[in-house]
């Protein structure tokens, strides 16, 4: 619009110039075709288009400055030719020597040239100046559509960036959702395209989250309770160590380990010697200290690969994977002693008590870990018979 107006200027002013021209050439017709001199000439035609002409002068359009000297020019010029045409056509005049008027209606036409030469030079400046306009503001439009096209580009690039990166987003939040984690979307870019259907993921997540964090509450507990009840299903309810159930998957175990990788297996069988005595001494309460004690001080000496279970009563058995019967007798020395350094004291009152061990090791022989136990059974019932507090191998002689 601000183009179109400059334009609409301009072709204002061109229109204006042709006017003036055109006036100026009436006027010059009007002298040339008809003499002024003559008593019946008619000079109000004449008059009438100069009249017109100053009055198209003094109504002109805005123009520039080099424009306004040459209109100032042809205004100048058009009220010396109104007096010197009224000089003319005065009576006393027409009666003046034929050379003066001739000179004076030169010098008319010669003001009334100037005119139209002065239209004709402003006509020009107009048409450069249109020119001009035309040439700047078809540059200026040209570089208005170039920015505006640059900027319509770059909004499309920024906005097909946004989507991109919106949607990668919430592609990979769906893919995190599918995995199990529910984590809240937090768009790089913010679009109101996009709040609504972020917000709601969001929501959903909330909703899966919370849900799935009751399920895995849940399925910790029922874990945990799992684990617990294994472990009391397996652990000895007095001593706290392996019960007899949990003693035999071990050993069956081990024994499928040993015959896999042919490696040594041995086992202790212990007893505590005159254990119903203590019972019927102390009673039943303090009996039971004495097992948990006995069980303290085998946890203490044996290693961290063995496996100590209550086999029933006051018997226990320990498992040696990995031991022959040298460091088997080893393991069963260091329990004797360390039994003997630390006594249980029940009432201040020290009390005092002893082991009988029977080991015995995996042969060939042995085709079930219950052959295994037996043999070790008979060797400490042998270490019982020959007066307890002995450790005795199966088939071997006996140690004190």
């Amino acid at each position: 619009m601000w183009s179109s107006e400059k334009v609409k200027l301009e072709l204002s002013r061109e229109h204006y110039t042709q006017k003036v021209a055109n006036y100026a050439n009436t006027l010059k017709q009007l002298i040339v075709s008809d003499d002024i001199y003559d008593n019946d000439y008619d000079a109000g035609e004449w008059l009438e288009s100069q009249s017109k002409l100053l009055h198209l002068l003094q109504s002109s359009p805005s123009l520039t400055a080099q424009q306004q000297i040459i209109q100032n020019s042809i205004a100048s010029q058009s009220k010396n030719v109104k007096r010197l045409f009224t000089k003319i056509t005065e009576n006393k005049l027409k009666n003046a020597d034929e050379s003066i008027k001739k000179l004076l209606k030169s010098r008319l036409m010669t003001q009334l040239e100037v005119i139209s030469a002065d239209s004709m030079q402003l006509s020009g400046i107009v048409q450069q100046d249109i020119y001009n306009v035309i040439k700047r503001q078809v540059l200026f439009i040209l570089i208005a559509l170039g920015v505006s096209l640059c900027t319509l580009l770059y909004g499309s690039f920024r906005l097909t960036r946004v989507f991109r990166t919106s949607l990668k987003e919430i592609k990979t939040a769906f893919e995190k959702n599918h995995s199990g984690s529910f984590q809240k979307i937090t768009l790089s870019n913010h679009s109101d395209e996009f709040a609504s259907i972020v917000n709601a993921f969001n929501g959903m997540n909330k909703k899966l989250s919370e849900t799935t964090v009751s399920l895995e509450v849940m399925k910790k507990v029922i874990e945990d309770k799992t684990r617990v009840l294994e472990e009391l299903s397996n652990t000895d309810p007095l001593t706290k160590v392996a019960n007899r159930r949990a003693l035999f998957e071990r050993g069956n175990m081990e024994l499928s380990r040993e015959n896999r990788y042919h490696n040594n297996l041995s086992l202790i069988l212990i007893d505590c010697d005159y254990f119903k005595n203590v019972n019927d001494k102390y009673g039943h309460q303090v009996g039971d200290e004495l097992l948990k004690h006995i069980c303290n001080v085998c946890i203490k000496e044996i290693r961290s690969v063995d496996f100590l279970g209550r086999y029933g009563g006051e018997e226990f058995i320990i498992i040696l994977p990995d031991c022959d019967l040298k460091g088997s007798i080893e393991i069963a020395k260091r329990i004797q002693h360390s039994l003997s350094e630390n006594n249980l004291i029940v009432d201040n009152k020290v009390l005092k008590v002893t082991l009988s061990m029977g080991v015995s090791m995996l042969t060939d022989k042995h085709k079930s870990f219950e052959q295994l136990i037996y043999d070790a059974d008979q060797a400490m019932y042998v270490a019982k018979e020959k007066g307890r507090n002995r450790i005795e191998i199966s088939g071997v002689h006996s140690i004190h």
